[in-house]
């Protein structure tokens, strides 16, 4: 991408007003003293882009006050009636457009972008067909007519999706990809790219490095969340079926066997089988319905031969539900015993395994403090007194136990192991009270269902019927029953093919999990930052970094920052800090910031890497912190010597020649300067 010029248009009442500039195809000098206007040029380009998030904020309140509500000249103040603001790019294939965007106007809108195709700042062609776009709304980064869209398309990227802070899913926003381009003067200094507007992007920095050196992770990351994501839409539709199945079999009595809780890659649907318990026998759903259709049988050829209910046969009959009744009776009440029995026990080793995980913390953080007490050498985490030089002992109890006592390793040791006990414990608990519970309800069902036979048998004896109600309410219950249970047949043969096809597709997702890289960035990827971090000392070196050896400076594989031992370099103010290692000055720390930013493009435009890089780097007033004009020589240098890098630097060289004149010493450049006003009477063709 390339930036061509920038032009401002204001209507006031004593007439137009304004400023036009050109920028070269490499490096351009934007010369100023300060508070003349260097970062109102510098912020309104990127509003003309709709990158004005970078300074802070949205729409036209991110732009100063002279540009969009009044400004003084010669003394005399003007009010803004019109202003608007227009930009010439040109991406890599040589395309090139105007853009329009409004400032203050009463018929555009400041969110409107219109887009005319050709150089109409630079080769004055007409401003004819706008196309308009819209920015800063729902869609405008995804849909036909929104800006950053037709930006991305323009620019020729394909900016990945990444994972966000909620969970879910993002477009890494152009926004954020800008901001390792262009460095304002109030935050830009303060990190390596430090003015990433916030969309809820995890790592977000750590992602614009990776898009930029056109790494191969995103590929790796958007599989990795495709099969998570398959994987938990797995486990939620075999939860869901194992779910509906367990509770119609339960409801009537049934357990399943062979059927995993959670999602099992070599379930087999020929191998689950319904059991209930008859007595000391286990029978199949089955045998449990032939069982029924054998008694409803028996029960027809009773009815036909039942004549009168009151003799012995009767009262048998009732003698022997009563005595059944009793016994379901007895086995229901044992069952609500043993629930409540074991669901008090489960409630205690609950308590005990919570008791067993905070001690086991608070072992673990005094592991911790002990063994950060003797990374600084202190005489209390090697069991000395730091005032008598006596050996302190582990425990408080040290002088009242005579036998031996565990030290903080082995107590750490012992509480994971009996943790890990209780565990097993307590799922087994949870395993026994879900087997009671089931038998609990199918005791009370067949309790129920008792009584009311009971009560029927008593009123056939009592009333000398001759027609039993008994045997036809039982026969009633028992079409009840087989209906049921070929319902539960029916939603089997449903839902377990459906189960087995979801442990296919989970064989399926951990086969291709495991091809994944072991790594974090695979091998090409490993290679691509290892030149960045070649160039990245590169620059430091030449930029005269001193805090510490560059030579032993990385770039991390974490986060994609510099880091020493492990330590993200950058600026650090302690008093009496002596490890410089550790620290940074401040004129270093933008020394790193410089290398880090132009490493990226350097990077990105190696043949061997082919990033993502824009081609196009804006810093404003890069020579902070009293830098050496020596290192700002440096950095005009390399600046000017990349061919295909299009840089505009804004700077006031400490408004003094001899600094300018020797930054730029030997650097070809374009410059553009101006004197006191940067707005100014400006002829509108």
């Amino acid at each position: 991408m390339k930036i061509n010029a920038v032009k401002l248009h204001i209507s006031t009442g004593t007439g137009s007003y304004g400023f036009s500039f050109e920028f070269g195809s490499h490096l351009t000098v934007v010369r100023g003293r300060n508070s003349a206007g260097k970062s109102t040029l510098f912020n309104t380009i990127l509003y003309s882009i709709g990158m004005e998030e970078l300074v802070g904020g949205r729409d036209e309140k991110s732009l100063p006050y002279g540009v969009r509500d009044h400004f003084l000249y010669e003394g005399k103040r003007h009010d803004v009636q019109v202003s608007e603001v227009f930009a010439e790019i040109t991406n890599d294939e040589g395309r090139s457009v105007t853009l329009r965007r409004a400032i203050k106007h009463q018929q555009r809108h400041t969110k409107l972008i219109e887009i005319f195709e050709g150089r109409c700042l630079t080769k004055h062609l007409p401003f004819e067909n706008a196309k308009p776009t819209y920015i800063h709304d729902a869609g405008a980064a995804q849909r036909e007519e929104g800006f950053h869209r037709f930006l991305e398309r323009f620019l020729n990227l394909r900016l990945p999706a990444v994972p966000t802070s909620s969970g879910g899913e993002a477009k890494l926003y152009l926004q954020t990809i800008f901001a390792a381009h262009a460095v304002e003067q109030k935050r830009g200094w303060t990190d390596y790219i430090a003015t990433i507007p916030f969309y809820g992007i995890r790592e977000v920095r750590t992602k614009v490095v990776e898009f930029l050196l056109g790494l191969e992770v995103f590929d790796t990351d958007a599989l990795k969340h495709r099969l998570n994501s398959e994987s938990l839409q797995i486990h939620e539709d075999w939860i869901k079926a194992v779910g509906e199945l367990t509770r119609a079999a339960n409801g009537e009595g049934f357990a399943i066997e062979g059927l995993p809780n959670r999602p099992d890659s070599s379930f087999n649907e020929r191998l689950v089988q319904l059991i209930r318990k008859s007595g000391d026998r286990q029978i199949t759903l089955q045998q449990y319905r032939t069982q029924l259709r054998e008694e409803y049988r028996a029960l027809e050829e009773k009815i036909e031969n039942y004549e009168k209910a009151t003799g012995d046969e009767a009262v048998a009959e009732l003698e022997a539900a009563a005595t059944e009744l009793r016994e379901l009776n007895f086995l229901h009440e044992q069952s609500i015993t043993q629930l409540t029995l074991k669901r008090a026990s489960l409630k205690e080793y609950e308590e005990l395994l919570s008791e067993a995980r905070e001690d086991l913390a608070r072992n673990r953080t005094a592991q911790k403090l002990k063994g950060l007490g003797g990374d600084y050498d202190l005489d209390l985490a090697k069991g000395r007194c730091p005032t008598c030089f006596q050996n302190v002992s582990e425990t408080l109890l040290g002088g009242a136990i005579t036998g031996p006592v565990m030290n903080l390793d082995e107590n750490i040791a012992y509480l994971k192991n009996q943790c890990s006990m209780l565990d097993r414990q307590i799922a087994g608990f949870r395993s026994d009270i879900e087997e009671v519970e089931r038998i609990s309800s199918e005791l009370g069902r067949r309790l129920a269902a008792k009584s009311d036979h009971l009560k029927a048998l008593r009123g056939d004896v009592s009333t000398g019927a001759v027609q039993s109600k008994a045997m036809i309410r039982r026969q009633v219950y028992l079409e009840s029953q087989v209906e049921k249970l070929a319902e539960i047949d029916r939603l089997m043969h449903e839902k377990l093919p459906n189960l087995e096809s979801l442990a296919r597709q989970l064989k399926v997702n951990q086969g291709h999990r495991a091809k994944l890289p072991k790594e974090r960035y695979a091998e090409n990827d490993q290679e691509k930052i290892a030149i960045f971090e070649k160039w990245f000392r590169a620059n430091a070196g030449s930029f005269g970094y001193e805090s510490a050896s560059i030579r032993d400076v990385e770039i991390s594989r974490d986060t994609l920052t510099p880091v020493l031992e492990h330590i993200e370099l950058r600026e650090i103010n302690r008093k009496n800090r002596t490890d410089i290692k550790a620290d940074s000055s401040a004129s270093d720390f933008v020394r790193l910031i410089w290398s880090y930013l132009l490493a990226l493009y350097q990077t990105s435009a190696n043949r061997e890497v082919r990033g993502n890089h824009l081609g196009v780097l804006m810093l404003d007033e890069p020579g902070q912190h009293s830098m050496r004009v020596e290192s700002q020589h440096a950095l005009f240098q390399l600046l000017a010597l990349e061919p295909g890098l299009q840089s505009i630097v804004a700077a006031s060289f400490d408004e003094m020649d001899s600094v300018f004149t020797q930054a730029t010493l030997n650097v070809k450049f374009k410059l553009i300067e101006w004197g006191d006003k940067l707005i100014r009477p400006f002829p509108i063709s």
